[in-house]
């Protein structure tokens, strides 16, 4: 569809900066880069009318990893990177707090506990957790402390994980790990509040608008032009943050999508408020309002769904059956399922982010790897000081 008079001239005329993609990243990115240049125009086009990635279908944890999750980032990483990587998802979950307010997103330090079943794999990976606590209270633990100590009430020492006994009773588990630091957050709450932020920064939001595909401006130093379907927009600089969808535009990046499914069913007997890591956290479940729960994860499942916007309803049926088998092996007897759906991650060879820049007034900010609610705000900050940074272009044409 062409461009209108209006449009051209005010509606969608050059921007300073467009973020592509309206999730953590992209609403982070926008937001802090417009505080550090205030009288620049700045626009976010997203594709979809709410988002279809993880911003709006992800559990709600705000987490650093469990025990057994660690245990596979020392053993792909290092000690060191795996210590850097837990730092930035404390950073971030406090650059979120820090932006929106615990409130806004309905914050509750609610601790969180990692349950090792009684099988024999089980059996075995609670022993490695239970052998390598001390080290990895000594590493991140001191990390926990320095960042939310303030911020969380009643928490004795500085403890990053805590055997609890009691609830691996309570689960029939063999053994349970207490992650005291950890809460949990009301994701429609968190998204409504970053579009308020973004209202009141006098940022442009464009959803349902499909970006097709990026070309430089003509002129050098100019900027890019973006193809969508109302037609071509132009920015200075472009900053792409589609997480595991971004090799649309980056065919060459180290990562791509990968569903997960939810579930939310209403279990017979109430669950002791907090949030659950299984299965090194590739299934994990939470409490909701009203006796209910979240569950999901599966992508251990090797069930293939189709990429979007192609859908496999029996793929979906088979992954929602099992995941319910899980469910119900930790919860009992579960009356009703009332919701279920897909969200998408952006993973890649390890856990770690992507930032960078492929050419002038082009970055990017990618690859969240399960962990965008406590990452990613902090590299939408960091995403930003790099454009913040980068040298003057010219005119957007």
């Amino acid at each position: 569809m062409p461009i209108g008079y209006w449009e051209s001239e005010h509606l969608l005329a050059p921007a300073d900066l467009t973020v592509i993609g309206a999730g953590i990243v992209g609403m982070s990115t926008a937001l802090h880069y417009k505080a550090l240049r205030p009288q620049e125009r700045v626009r976010i086009v997203e594709h979809d009318v709410l988002g279809e990635g993880g911003t709006t279908r992800n559990a709600g944890f705000a987490c650093f990893g469990g025990p057994g999750e660690w245990l596979d980032d020392v053993e792909a990483l290092g000690h060191d990177a795996w210590k850097s990587l837990v730092q930035s998802r404390i950073e971030g979950l406090c650059a979120l707090i820090d932006l929106l307010g615990e409130t806004a997103i309905g914050l509750e330090w609610s601790g969180g506990w990692e349950l090792f079943d009684d099988t024999p794999a089980g059996r075995k990976r609670a022993q490695q957790a239970a052998d390598a606590l001390e080290g990895m209270n000594t590493a991140i633990g001191p990390l926990l402390a320095a960042a939310l100590q303030s911020r969380i009430p009643g928490i004795q020492g500085a403890a990053a994980l805590v055997p609890d006994a009691e609830r691996a009773r309570h689960f029939g588990a063999h053994a349970a790990i207490q992650l005291p630091w950890e809460g949990m957050l009301h994701t429609g709450h968190m998204v409504s509040s970053f579009h308020r932020a973004l209202h009141n920064s006098d940022i442009q939001c464009l959803h349902g608008c499909a970006v097709n595909g990026l070309k430089p401006a003509d002129a050098p130093g100019a900027g890019w032009r973006l193809q969508t379907a109302r037609g071509e927009m132009h920015s200075k600089r472009t900053a792409i943050c589609t997480n595991g969808f971004a090799r649309q535009f980056l065919p060459d990046l180290n990562v791509e999508p990968a569903p997960n499914r939810v579930l939310v069913v209403t279990p017979r007997k109430p669950l002791p408020p907090g949030t659950y890591h299984v299965d090194d956290g590739y299934l994990y479940f939470r409490t909701l309002p009203k006796g209910q729960v979240l569950f999901g994860g599966g992508r251990h499942f090797d069930i293939a769904l189709p990429p979007l916007p192609e859908r496999s309803p029996s793929a979906e049926a088979a992954w929602d059956t099992l995941l319910l088998e899980h469910a119900k092996r930790w919860l009992g007897p579960v009356d009703e399922v009332t919701h279920s759906w897909t969200g998408w991650l952006g993973v890649g060879k390890d856990r770690g982010p992507i930032m960078g820049t492929l050419a002038p007034g082009l970055h990017h900010a990618v690859r969240l790897g399960g962990m965008g609610v406590a990452i990613g705000c902090g590299l939408g900050r960091s995403l930003a000081e790099q454009l913040h940074g980068e040298p003057p272009t010219g005119p957007a044409v």
